[in-house]
Protein backbone atom coordinates (compact mmCIF):
# COMPACT_ATOMS: atom_id res chain seq x y z
CA UNK A 1 0.00 0.00 0.00
CA UNK A 2 2.90 2.25 0.99
CA UNK A 3 4.72 1.32 -2.43
CA UNK A 4 1.58 2.55 -4.47
CA UNK A 5 0.87 6.24 -2.08
CA UNK A 6 4.79 6.57 -2.92
CA UNK A 7 4.65 6.48 -6.90
CA UNK A 8 1.33 8.34 -7.13
CA UNK A 9 3.30 10.78 -5.05
CA UNK A 10 6.21 11.07 -7.60
CA UNK A 11 3.91 11.45 -10.31
CA UNK A 12 2.54 14.29 -8.61
CA UNK A 13 5.25 15.80 -8.35
CA UNK A 14 6.76 15.43 -11.57
CA UNK A 15 3.67 16.25 -13.32
CA UNK A 16 3.52 19.60 -11.20
CA UNK A 17 7.37 19.97 -12.29
CA UNK A 18 6.50 20.07 -15.71
CA UNK A 19 3.57 22.77 -15.64
CA UNK A 20 5.84 24.90 -14.06
CA UNK A 21 8.60 24.41 -16.01
CA UNK A 22 6.47 25.21 -19.67
CA UNK A 23 5.31 27.79 -18.21
CA UNK A 24 8.38 29.59 -16.73
CA UNK A 25 9.18 28.58 -21.12
CA UNK A 26 6.22 30.65 -22.23
CA UNK A 27 7.20 33.42 -20.17
CA UNK A 28 11.00 33.52 -20.87
CA UNK A 29 10.07 33.38 -24.53
CA UNK A 30 7.92 36.54 -24.75
CA UNK A 31 4.85 34.77 -24.15
CA UNK A 32 2.10 34.48 -21.63
CA UNK A 33 -0.28 31.66 -20.57
CA UNK A 34 -3.81 32.33 -22.09
CA UNK A 35 -5.65 32.25 -18.88
CA UNK A 36 -3.49 35.64 -18.24
CA UNK A 37 -5.15 37.62 -21.42
CA UNK A 38 -8.30 39.03 -20.29
CA UNK A 39 -6.76 40.33 -16.97
CA UNK A 40 -4.73 43.10 -18.48
CA UNK A 41 -7.42 44.13 -21.17
CA UNK A 42 -10.24 44.59 -18.29
CA UNK A 43 -7.71 46.40 -16.41
CA UNK A 44 -7.10 49.22 -19.05
CA UNK A 45 -10.55 49.09 -19.53
CA UNK A 46 -11.46 50.33 -15.80
CA UNK A 47 -7.94 52.93 -16.75
CA UNK A 48 -9.67 53.99 -19.31
CA UNK A 49 -12.77 54.58 -17.90
CA UNK A 50 -11.15 56.44 -14.89
CA UNK A 51 -8.62 58.61 -16.84
CA UNK A 52 -11.81 59.71 -19.42
CA UNK A 53 -13.88 60.56 -16.72
CA UNK A 54 -11.16 62.61 -14.99
CA UNK A 55 -9.84 64.55 -18.15
CA UNK A 56 -13.93 64.56 -19.27
CA UNK A 57 -15.34 66.19 -16.22
CA UNK A 58 -11.89 68.93 -16.18
CA UNK A 59 -13.11 69.89 -20.04
CA UNK A 60 -17.25 69.93 -18.87
CA UNK A 61 -16.18 72.31 -15.55
CA UNK A 62 -13.50 74.88 -17.78
CA UNK A 63 -15.98 74.80 -20.25
CA UNK A 64 -19.07 75.86 -18.01
CA UNK A 65 -17.31 78.35 -16.00
CA UNK A 66 -16.29 80.03 -19.15
CA UNK A 67 -20.00 79.73 -20.69
CA UNK A 68 -21.91 83.12 -20.95
CA UNK A 69 -25.50 82.42 -21.31
CA UNK A 70 -26.37 86.25 -22.71
CA UNK A 71 -24.02 85.73 -25.38
CA UNK A 72 -25.15 83.71 -28.46
CA UNK A 73 -21.25 83.57 -29.72
CA UNK A 74 -20.15 81.97 -26.21
CA UNK A 75 -22.61 79.23 -26.63
CA UNK A 76 -21.06 78.25 -30.07
CA UNK A 77 -17.30 79.16 -28.68
CA UNK A 78 -18.14 76.67 -25.86
CA UNK A 79 -19.82 74.12 -27.66
CA UNK A 80 -16.82 73.86 -30.26
CA UNK A 81 -13.72 73.43 -28.07
CA UNK A 82 -15.56 71.19 -25.66
CA UNK A 83 -16.16 68.86 -28.30
CA UNK A 84 -12.38 69.21 -29.69
CA UNK A 85 -11.26 68.94 -26.13
CA UNK A 86 -13.30 65.84 -25.06
CA UNK A 87 -12.04 64.54 -28.37
CA UNK A 88 -8.49 64.71 -27.28
CA UNK A 89 -9.27 63.68 -24.00
CA UNK A 90 -10.75 60.03 -25.47
CA UNK A 91 -7.59 59.78 -27.35
CA UNK A 92 -5.38 60.06 -24.27
CA UNK A 93 -7.84 57.72 -22.40
CA UNK A 94 -7.16 55.32 -24.90
CA UNK A 95 -3.88 55.57 -25.05
CA UNK A 96 -3.18 55.21 -21.26
CA UNK A 97 -5.63 52.16 -21.22
CA UNK A 98 -3.49 50.45 -23.98
CA UNK A 99 -0.52 51.11 -21.94
CA UNK A 100 -2.18 49.62 -18.78
CA UNK A 101 -3.75 46.88 -21.00
CA UNK A 102 -0.23 45.62 -22.57
CA UNK A 103 1.66 46.06 -19.43
CA UNK A 104 -0.09 44.19 -17.04
CA UNK A 105 0.97 41.32 -16.87
CA UNK A 106 4.31 42.09 -19.00
CA UNK A 107 3.92 40.68 -22.56
CA UNK A 108 5.85 41.13 -25.46
CA UNK A 109 5.49 43.97 -27.90
CA UNK A 110 2.75 41.65 -29.99
CA UNK A 111 0.57 40.82 -27.26
CA UNK A 112 0.68 44.42 -26.23
CA UNK A 113 -0.86 45.44 -29.77
CA UNK A 114 -3.28 42.54 -29.23
CA UNK A 115 -4.25 43.57 -25.79
CA UNK A 116 -4.66 47.25 -27.46
CA UNK A 117 -6.65 46.70 -30.02
CA UNK A 118 -8.99 44.54 -27.84
CA UNK A 119 -9.60 47.16 -25.45
CA UNK A 120 -10.03 49.63 -28.64
CA UNK A 121 -13.01 47.61 -29.53
CA UNK A 122 -14.84 47.26 -26.23
CA UNK A 123 -14.12 51.39 -25.55
CA UNK A 124 -16.18 51.55 -29.22
CA UNK A 125 -19.12 49.13 -28.22
CA UNK A 126 -19.38 51.24 -24.84
CA UNK A 127 -19.19 54.90 -26.74
CA UNK A 128 -21.67 53.60 -28.98
CA UNK A 129 -24.00 52.10 -26.29
CA UNK A 130 -23.89 55.44 -24.55
CA UNK A 131 -24.42 57.51 -27.88
CA UNK A 132 -27.45 55.54 -28.19
CA UNK A 133 -28.83 56.26 -25.24
CA UNK A 134 -28.38 59.88 -25.60
CA UNK A 135 -30.01 59.66 -29.36
CA UNK A 136 -32.74 57.75 -28.22
CA UNK A 137 -33.37 60.58 -24.96
CA UNK A 138 -33.36 63.32 -27.12
CA UNK A 139 -34.91 61.67 -29.98
CA UNK A 140 -37.78 60.94 -26.98
CA UNK A 141 -37.90 64.59 -25.97
CA UNK A 142 -37.69 66.33 -29.85
CA UNK A 143 -40.89 64.01 -30.05
CA UNK A 144 -42.61 65.68 -27.11
CA UNK A 145 -41.67 69.04 -27.89
CA UNK A 146 -42.98 68.33 -31.85
CA UNK A 147 -46.06 66.60 -30.72
CA UNK A 148 -46.90 69.77 -28.55
CA UNK A 149 -45.72 72.04 -31.04
CA UNK A 150 -48.24 70.44 -34.03
CA UNK A 151 -50.89 70.57 -30.84
CA UNK A 152 -50.71 74.27 -31.52
CA UNK A 153 -50.00 74.29 -35.47
CA UNK A 154 -52.94 74.66 -36.51
CA UNK A 155 -54.37 77.49 -35.10
CA UNK A 156 -51.31 79.51 -35.94
CA UNK A 157 -51.81 78.21 -39.47
CA UNK A 158 -55.28 79.18 -39.48
CA UNK A 159 -54.31 82.53 -38.32
CA UNK A 160 -51.74 83.11 -40.25
CA UNK A 161 -53.66 81.96 -43.39
CA UNK A 162 -56.47 84.44 -42.50
CA UNK A 163 -54.54 87.04 -42.27
CA UNK A 164 -52.61 86.55 -45.76
CA UNK A 165 -56.02 86.06 -47.73
CA UNK A 166 -57.59 89.06 -45.78
CA UNK A 167 -54.65 91.19 -46.92
CA UNK A 168 -55.53 90.22 -50.48
CA UNK A 169 -58.94 91.21 -50.73
CA UNK A 170 -60.53 86.99 -50.08
CA UNK A 171 -63.02 86.33 -47.28
CA UNK A 172 -63.87 82.95 -46.45
CA UNK A 173 -64.90 81.13 -43.60
CA UNK A 174 -62.70 80.09 -40.03
CA UNK A 175 -64.26 76.35 -40.93
CA UNK A 176 -62.88 76.80 -45.04
CA UNK A 177 -59.49 78.47 -43.56
CA UNK A 178 -58.63 75.35 -41.22
CA UNK A 179 -59.70 72.74 -44.31
CA UNK A 180 -57.56 74.77 -46.84
CA UNK A 181 -54.34 75.04 -43.69
CA UNK A 182 -55.20 71.15 -43.03
CA UNK A 183 -54.30 70.68 -47.35
CA UNK A 184 -50.57 72.82 -47.34
CA UNK A 185 -49.55 71.29 -43.80
CA UNK A 186 -49.85 68.10 -45.66
CA UNK A 187 -47.82 69.23 -48.70
CA UNK A 188 -51.38 69.28 -51.51
CA UNK A 189 -50.98 72.43 -52.60
CA UNK A 190 -52.68 71.44 -55.58
CA UNK A 191 -55.69 70.92 -53.56
CA UNK A 192 -55.82 73.47 -51.79
CA UNK A 193 -55.75 75.92 -54.46
CA UNK A 194 -58.25 74.15 -56.01
CA UNK A 195 -60.43 74.85 -52.66
CA UNK A 196 -59.60 78.06 -52.29
CA UNK A 197 -60.20 79.10 -56.11
CA UNK A 198 -64.34 77.56 -55.57
CA UNK A 199 -64.63 78.75 -52.26
CA UNK A 200 -63.89 82.30 -52.97
CA UNK A 201 -65.00 82.44 -56.33
CA UNK A 202 -61.37 83.29 -58.01
CA UNK A 203 -59.74 81.68 -60.75
CA UNK A 204 -56.72 78.48 -59.57
CA UNK A 205 -54.19 80.41 -60.70
CA UNK A 206 -54.85 83.60 -58.36
CA UNK A 207 -55.44 80.81 -55.42
CA UNK A 208 -52.36 79.45 -55.98
CA UNK A 209 -50.39 82.69 -56.38
CA UNK A 210 -51.83 83.76 -52.91
CA UNK A 211 -51.33 80.05 -51.60
CA UNK A 212 -47.61 80.64 -52.32
CA UNK A 213 -47.69 83.55 -49.84
CA UNK A 214 -48.34 81.13 -47.06
CA UNK A 215 -46.28 78.32 -48.41
CA UNK A 216 -43.26 79.95 -48.98
CA UNK A 217 -41.92 80.67 -45.44
CA UNK A 218 -42.73 77.55 -44.44
CA UNK A 219 -40.83 76.09 -47.59
CA UNK A 220 -38.00 78.17 -46.62
CA UNK A 221 -38.16 77.26 -43.00
CA UNK A 222 -38.25 73.59 -43.89
CA UNK A 223 -35.06 73.94 -46.27
CA UNK A 224 -33.33 75.34 -43.76
CA UNK A 225 -34.27 72.40 -40.87
CA UNK A 226 -33.11 69.81 -43.75
CA UNK A 227 -29.60 71.67 -43.93
CA UNK A 228 -29.19 71.72 -40.47
CA UNK A 229 -29.78 68.11 -40.17
CA UNK A 230 -27.78 66.88 -42.82
CA UNK A 231 -24.58 69.47 -41.77
CA UNK A 232 -24.90 68.41 -38.29
CA UNK A 233 -25.32 64.79 -38.83
CA UNK A 234 -22.41 64.93 -41.29
CA UNK A 235 -20.46 66.66 -38.69
CA UNK A 236 -20.96 63.77 -36.27
CA UNK A 237 -20.42 60.81 -38.26
CA UNK A 238 -17.37 62.11 -39.84
CA UNK A 239 -16.23 63.12 -35.89
CA UNK A 240 -16.77 59.77 -34.88
CA UNK A 241 -14.92 57.65 -37.58
CA UNK A 242 -11.79 60.08 -37.35
CA UNK A 243 -12.08 59.62 -33.99
CA UNK A 244 -12.23 55.90 -34.03
CA UNK A 245 -9.37 55.86 -36.60
CA UNK A 246 -6.55 58.03 -34.30
CA UNK A 247 -8.18 56.04 -31.12
CA UNK A 248 -6.69 52.84 -33.06
CA UNK A 249 -3.57 54.71 -33.79
CA UNK A 250 -3.09 54.91 -30.12
CA UNK A 251 -4.73 51.64 -28.98
CA UNK A 252 -1.66 50.50 -31.12
CA UNK A 253 0.83 52.65 -30.07
CA UNK A 254 -0.04 52.07 -26.45
CA UNK A 255 -0.08 48.48 -26.18
CA UNK A 256 3.08 48.03 -28.21
CA UNK A 257 4.97 50.33 -25.60
CA UNK A 258 3.12 48.63 -22.81
CA UNK A 259 3.55 45.06 -23.89
CA UNK A 260 7.76 46.36 -24.70
CA UNK A 261 8.99 46.35 -21.06
CA UNK A 262 11.47 44.84 -19.42
CA UNK A 263 10.29 41.16 -18.29
CA UNK A 264 11.61 40.64 -14.71
CA UNK A 265 11.08 37.19 -13.85
CA UNK A 266 12.71 35.26 -10.92
CA UNK A 267 13.72 32.01 -12.64
CA UNK A 268 14.24 29.30 -10.32
CA UNK A 269 18.04 27.79 -9.79
CA UNK A 270 17.44 24.09 -10.82
CA UNK A 271 14.68 21.74 -10.73
CA UNK A 272 14.45 19.55 -8.26
CA UNK A 273 14.86 16.00 -9.74
CA UNK A 274 12.12 13.62 -9.23
CA UNK A 275 12.69 10.75 -7.04
CA UNK A 276 13.96 7.38 -8.55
Amino acid sequence: MSTVRSIERRLYVRRQMDRDLAAHAAVAGGEVPRQMEWNGIWTGYMTFAGVAILLLSFVFGVGFSSLNPLEGSSWAGVGQGTMLWSAIAILIAIFVGSWVAGRTPRTSKRHGMMRGVTLWGLILLTLLFLAGSVAGTAVAATTNVAGSALGAAPATGVSALMGVLQSNGINITQQQAAALSAQLVAGNRTGAASALATDANISNARADAVLGQVAEPASSAATTAGQAVKTGGSSVSWGIFWIALIGLGCALVGGSLGGGGAINIRRRGSAPQAAA
